[in-house]
């Protein structure tokens, strides 16, 4: 029977690598360990099998019993009142945020990564990057691929908000998803625009446009703030593509820029997005750092996309504020807890899962079946997708399953080894022999006969675990374990 390591709170124990978090037996061999949930953990079971409320509980309490901080990401609408209930039990109620729709906190992206502390904040490449991995998930979200798209109108639209952020910088606005949409809306074009500006209006003029038309009085202000070598290149392009280039062009071409980068922000000018995503900033991803769990209780199957689009956004940035901080100042790990993971899972999580480990960064992702990530990452490189991200995620613990998919893909993963197998002759001479043949260890049809738990089961629940570079204390790279369930 698994068991937690520690009933209580050890800040100092628990960021040591091998630190046990988990004792499934009194072997160290048979230890899950810091060094092994900093590696990454992918739980699988189908629906009913334990999965949560076995292994994942029991993961779950162990981080919290040994002071970890971080986010937890809500796919279903009783996920916040769970890890309510694991805060109780592990003492940690005082540690606990949850950032809902009637809660105080806000989070402004933009914001955020233009004020934040440390090197590469405000730099406008990394604002616009996190501008296009959002939109990139949105496009993903509503089932078109970013991928499938024209690099072209990729590019068009990098370059697009490359110029918007840089404008709003150098008039001194406040770089939000409002003034960028108000910035845009207002550009001007076509051939009106374009015989104004030919006619090299005056300071008076120009002040006139601009109290109609907020890209102007950006424009202008941005000229007389523009004051060193490098201010002056910046506004050179930004005065070159809102005068000239994206007047000019094609209304077809421009209106496409447009409705995508319109398109984007809409979800950000209402609702939650707007109220808690769109305005001021009074909670960070560093808070983690200190031992808080954020959770965010935007549940997916309540608030659907804008549920997935808020705590997608919140995840990315406290990715790359982990990826950043000093482990020397803060070296008790952090975990990201993500359950129907397919609902979240993108290309950065990979990328995140490569440093993760020099971070003291514990990723865990549980869902349903491999099928689910396949359908959701989409485009056609979703398989090689999918297989780096699990590649990246050392622990495996397989549930019950009926999904074949899963299932031999599990096998595959265990692997085989050689066994006896007695064939027998029968004719005018009979004959038997004994050969050695390659065999899965762990048969496909076995995931599907795991015990699920509940009270026919005495509440126990089973799974197959298999850690990268781990042999348990039965010299096997896989064991077989039990999980008790809370009725």
């Amino acid at each position: 029977m698994v068991s937690n390591s520690q009933p209580s709170r050890q800040i100092s124990a628990a960021a040591d690598l091998d630190f046990p978090l988990l004792k499934f037996s009194d072997d160290r061999s048979d230890w899950w360990t810091v060094r092994n949930a900093v590696e990454g953990l992918q739980i699988f079971g189908g629906i009913g099998s334990g999965k949560t409320s076995g292994s994942g509980r029991m993961v779950a309490t162990s981080f919290l019993k040994n002071g970890f901080g971080g986010i937890v990401l809500c796919a279903k609408p009783d996920e916040a009142s769970e890890w309510e209930r694991y805060a109780r039990e592990s003492g940690r109620e005082n540690d606990l945020i949850i950032f809902r729709e009637d809660s105080e906190w806000r989070f402004n992206p933009l914001q955020y990564e233009t004020t934040r502390s440390g090197k590469g904040a405000g730099i406008t490449m990394n604002i616009t990057e996190l501008f296009m991995t959002v939109f990139k998930m949105g496009q993903r979200i509503t089932g078109s691929s970013s991928e499938e798209k024209e690099r072209f109108w990729e590019n068009a639209m990098k370059r697009c908000v490359n110029r918007v952020v840089d404008l709003l910088k150098l008039a001194r606005e406040e770089v939000t998803i409002y003034n960028m949409v108000e910035i845009l809306s207002s550009a001007p074009e076509g051939e009106d625009a374009l015989n104004k500006i030919a006619h090299e209006l005056k300071d008076e003029e120009i002040i006139e446009w601009g109290k109609t038309d907020y890209c102007v009085k950006c424009l202008y202000n941005a000229g007389e703030n523009s004051n060193t070598l490098q201010e002056e290149r910046d506004f050179n392009l930004v005065f070159n593509y809102f005068l000239r280039d994206f007047a000019k062009l094609d209304d077809r071409v421009r209106s496409t820029i447009k409705e995508m980068f319109l398109g984007f922000c809409e979800p950000f000018l209402t609702g939650i997005l707007n109220d808690h995503f769109a305005q001021d900033t009074n909670i960070t991803p560093e808070i983690t750092f200190e031992g808080k769990i954020i959770v965010l209780d935007f549940a997916v199957k309540d608030y659907l996309v804008a549920g997935i689009y808020a705590q997608s956004i919140f995840k990315y940035l406290w990715q790359q504020a982990v990826e950043r901080r000093n482990v020397k100042i803060h070296p008790l790990p952090v975990f990201l807890w993500v359950d129907e993971s397919q609902y979240f899972v993108n290309e950065y999580d990979t990328i995140f899962q490569t440093t993760a480990r020099s971070s003291r960064a514990c990723s865990v992702f549980l869902t349903q079946n491999i099928s689910n990530y396949y359908a959701q990452m989409g485009g056609q490189d979703a398989t090689a997708k999918v297989d780096s991200l699990l590649g990246n995620l050392s622990t495996k613990i397989f549930h019950c399953n009926n999904d074949h998919v899963t299932n031999e893909w599990a096998a595959n993963t265990i692997g085989k080894a050689f066994r006896n197998v007695t064939s027998v002759n029968v004719g005018n001479q009979q004959s038997a022999g004994l050969a050695q043949q390659l065999h899965w260890q762990v048969e496909p049809r076995e995931f599907t006969v795991l015990r699920k738990g509940g009270e026919e089961n005495n509440f126990l629940v089973d799974a197959v675990i298999t850690i990268t570079g781990k042999k348990w204390r039965d010299g096997k790279n896989f064991g077989i374990r039990q999980f008790h369930q809370i009725s």
